[in-house]
């Protein structure tokens, strides 16, 4: 059985590595809208934020994973309870 501890901190650390991915990804767009718009400085703009969305979208599915488990999933009769 996992504690709440065990999820809440490997959350933190995928949280942390998801945020120190966003920081390069925006450090990294940043330098690129400073440059000459040209087809390479374009597509790597838009992969740079394709990651974004993605540490983003990973940060949404690993809260929504971590508050299902502390709060319990719904029961069968819409009771709330606690899984082992």
């Amino acid at each position: 059985m996992r504690k709440i501890s065990d999820v809440s901190d490997s959350c933190e650390c995928a949280l942390g590595s998801s945020l120190s991915a966003i920081k390069q990804a925006h450090d990294q767009l940043h330098l690129l809208t400073g440059m000459d718009t040209t087809a390479t400085v374009l597509a790597s703009q838009i992969e740079l934020c394709d990651a974004l969305l993605v540490e983003i979208s990973g940060i949404r599915s690993s809260l929504a994973k971590d508050l299902n488990y502390t709060r319990g999933a719904p029961q069968p009769g819409g009771q709330i309870g606690l899984n082992a």
